[in-house]
Parts: structure tokens; C-alpha cells; sequence
């Protein structure tokens, strides 16, 4: 950037020398051939005679002309010196105006109402813009808890293209803090026609949309999200797999079983761990009577995310299976990801209703290493009381189980509260796809 700012500067610099040499020699060739022609002007005028030499008739020309240009700019300057001044004036005002400004936006963000609000009105004062001084007048307003006047202040700023985004949004956030979503709705719609690829409103519409349930919206909120690049390529197929089991859980309420397999297909397609489709293609393959592409789904979502939910599915596709048929079912289930915790308490829990004592015994111990919580500790309490009736190793374990760590659930990344089963939306905080598999001290803390 520096060298070619030093080349562009010493080339002006030479087509200047140029320009110079180029006048001088115009000049003294000028004078050479007036030198070598010689003559004398003579002017008749009311009476009077004048005769004199070329070259001092035209220094003289070339004087007066001078003299007019000075005595025209001087003119000129003194007609303008009134309107100077009132530039002058109104830029030391606009200076102190804006200064109030940015000290009083200052003043608001550190939380100071009272200086804040007297600066909002020393600049409204100066500048006289009601638009440009609206955002400080309403923070002010804001902080003294005045919502009404920080609403006027907001819609005052809609009257300047140069503010209005900002006005939109001082009103967007009083309809969320005030749970007007139909409004919110409107308003972040009317705030996108002036920023359509802000990433805020984008996810803001998406979630009023996934609230009211507005489907066709959310799909077209994720697909506008994806072409300005605001979320990656997994978030979006992510959001497309949540909404696609949204729209199944809707067609599960009313009996529509062979739209919810095709929703559901298409929303493993889209994200294969997702637990909740795949319940839901399950269950609709089971409602068909059709158990095999049912348990061949669950297997294949254990093998991705091994949630409890999944292997109760499992079994539940034949209650009918006596201990031991169940257990050589579920070891087919955990196959795909045999050594995790939730597969060794599965496969523990069966061998318990079997009475394979030392299998039970073998997969507890296994679960116990791998994530001490407190689920294992309670078996193995159960297990030595079913196989040995031994209450004091029973309340050994018991010991143990007070101390552990609680078991997995799931447990909102916003808010951190926990939830006994997954949900699309936090039933606390309603943040969404929120909701991850942990215990609940460690992720409160």
C-alpha cells in the first residue's frame, strides 16, 4: 500500500515539474518574440491620449485585471462573512451537541440514568434532531423504567431511514420482554426488509415461528438462514431433521401413520442421532405391524446417540418376550455401541430379570468404571440381595450410591434446569435444541 502510494505521489510531483517547465518556457518565448517585436499602443478616449509601449501595456492590462479579481473576492468575502458566521456558530454547536451525545450514550450503557437523561436533553437541545437523539432519550426512558416514553422514542427514529433499524429494534425487544410474539413477529419481519441477511433476526424469526408452529416458515426462515450463511451446513440439516420430527409428532396426534414414516425417514436422513424421530419412525413402522424395520431403526439410532428412551422402545416392541429372549434381543440392540455405560446398564437390568447373576454382576462393574453414577450402585444394592440376600454388602453399595454422581438426563445448556425426557424447546427457559445428555451438577456448574 506504501509503495504505491510513493509511485502514485512521485508521479503527480513530475507531471507537476512538467507542467511548471512547460509555462515557464511559454512565458520567456513570450517575452523574446515581444522583444523582438516591438511597437506601441495608443488609445483615444473623452479627450484624453494615451501612448505606450506593448510591454508595459500589457503589465498594465494584467495589473488591473489583478486589482478587479482582488477588489471581486474581497466583495464576495464580505457578502459571505454573515453566513460564516452562522456556520461557525452552528458547527460549535453540532460539536458540543454530539459530544452530549456520545457522553450520554456512554452514561446510559454504564447504567446512569440521572446523567444520561440530562445529557439526552442538552444534545436534544443542540441538535434539534428528535431523530437522531430518540436511542439516548429512550435509554434514559429505559432505565428509569418509563416504557411508554422509551416506545415514543423508539417510533420517532422510524422517521430516518438512517435510524430506523435501530428504532425497530429498541421495539423488537420491548415486544419480547413484554411476550407480545405476534408483535415481535412483525416487527423483526419490517427490521429484515432493512437487514435481510442479519443473523439476530433471522434466528429471532425462526424461533417465534417454531413457538407458534408456523412450519412452512421455519423451513423457509432455515433455508434463508443457510443463504447468507449465518448458520453452518449441519445446523441447518440439524434444524430440517428437528422440524421434520415437529411435523411428525403433529401427524402422530392424529393417526397419520404413514406420514409420519416418511417425515420420520427423512428426518434420520438429515441428523441419524436424532432420538425423537427415531421413536417416531418406529413407532410408526410398529403401528403397521411391522416390528423388523422398527427395531432395525432403534438399532440404528442407539449406534449414534445410546439413549434409555431407545432401548424401552426396543423391548416394548414385544412385551410378550419372556427375561431371557429380551436380553438376547437387547444384546443385539447395544451391539452397535457396546462399550458405553447406557449399553452395560441395558444389557444389566435384562440380565437381573433373567437372573444371570454373574452377567448382571459382570456389566454393573463395567458401568460402575466407565461413569460412577448412582443408577449401577442401585443395581448391584439389588443384585446382592436377589442373589446372595446379603443386606450388608446391599447397604455397602447403598453408601456408595449416596455419594455418586446423579445419573444422566437432560439438562438445558441455557438455563441449566433438567428435563425427565427430550424436548425440541426447553420447558423452562424455551431455548431451543438445548436440551444435551448430562448430570445436573456438572452442567450447573
Amino acid at each position: 500500500m506504501n509503495r504505491k502510494r510513493l509511485y502514485r505521489d512521485g508521479s503527480v510531483f513530475v507531471l507537476r515539474l512538467l507542467a511548471y517547465a512547460a509555462l515557464v518556457a511559454l512565458l520567456v518565448t513570450g517575452a523574446v518574440w515581444l522583444a523582438d517585436h516591438p511597437g506601441t499602443v495608443m488609445v483615444e478616449w473623452l479627450g484624453w491620449h494615451l501612448e505606450t509601449p506593448v510591454p508595459l501595456a500589457l503589465a498594465g492590462l494584467i495589473l488591473l485585471t489583478g486589482a478587479l479579481l482582488f477588489l471581486w473576492r474581497l466583495l464576495a468575502g464580505l457578502v459571505r462573512l454573515p453566513g460564516h458566521w452562522r456556520d461557525g456558530l452552528r458547527g460549535r454547536r453540532l460539536r458540543r451537541g454530539y459530544q452530549a451525545l456520545s457522553d450520554g450514550l456512554a452514561a446510559a450503557a454504564g447504567g446512569d440514568r440521572r446523567e444520561a437523561t440530562r445529557l439526552a436533553g442538552k444534545a436534544r437541545k443542540l441538535l434539534a434532531d428528535p431523530a437522531l437523539t430518540s436511542f439516548l432519550s429512550a435509554q434514559s426512558a429505559q432505565l428509569a423504567g418509563d416504557a411508554d416514553t422509551a416506545r415514543d422514542h423508539f417510533k420517532a427514529m422510524l422517521e430516518r431511514p438512517e435510524t430506523a433499524a435501530l428504532g425497530l429494534r429498541g421495539l423488537l425487544k420491548q415486544a419480547l420482554e413484554r411476550g407480545d410474539d405476534t408483535a415481535a413477529a412483525d416487527l423483526a419481519a419490517r427490521a429484515r426488509l432493512i437487514s435481510p441477511g442479519d443473523g439476530w433476526l433471522l434466528d429471532l424469526q425462526y424461533r417465534l415461528a417454531v413457538k407458534a408452529g408456523h412450519w412452512s416458515d421455519v423451513q423457509a426462515l432455515i433455508t434463508e438462514a443457510r443463504r447468507h450463511k449465518t448458520i453452518s451446513p449441519q445446523e441447518a440439516r440439524r434444524r430440517t431433521a428437528l422440524l421434520l420430527t415437529a411435523r411428525a409428532e403433529a401427524a402422530a396426534a392424529d393417526g397419520a401413520w404413514d406420514e409420519v414414516r416418511s417425515l420420520g425417514k427423512k428426518a434420520m436422513a438429515a441428523d441419524k442421532g436424532l432420538t425423537a424421530a427415531a421413536l417416531l419412525l418406529a413407532r410408526a413402522y410398529q403401528e403397521r405391524q411391522r416390528p423388523r424395520p422398527a427395531a432395525a431403526v432403534l438399532e440404528q439410532a442407539w449406534s449414534h446417540n445410546p439413549a434409555p428412551a431407545l432401548a424401552a422402545a426396543y423391548a416394548a416392541l414385544k412385551p410378550e418376550d419372556e427375561p431371557l429372549p429380551r436380553l438376547r434381543r437387547l444384546e443385539k440392540l447395544v451391539a452397535g455401541k457396546p462399550n458405553v455405560p447406557e449399553s452395560h446398564l441395558v444389557l444389566a437390568e435384562a440380565a437381573l430379570s433373567a437372573k444371570l447373576w454373574g452377567q448382571a454382576r459382570k456389566h454393573l462393574l463395567e458401568a460402575v468404571s466407565l461413569r460412577p453414577s448412582q443408577t449401577p450402585y442401585r443395581l448391584l444394592a439389588q443384585l446382592e440381595r436377589q442373589e446372595y440376600k446379603n443386606e450388608d454388602a446391599a447397604r455397602a453399595w447403598e453408601a456408595k450410591r449416596a455419594e455418586a454422581q446423579p445419573d444422566p438426563t437432560w439438562v438445558c445448556a441455557d438455563c441449566g434446569k433438567t428435563s425427565p425426557d427430550w424436548h425440541w424447546a426447553c420447558p423452562h427457559c424455551g431455548a431451543l435444541d438445548r436440551l444435551v445428555s448430562g448430570t445436573p451438577k456438572l452442567t450447573a456448574e
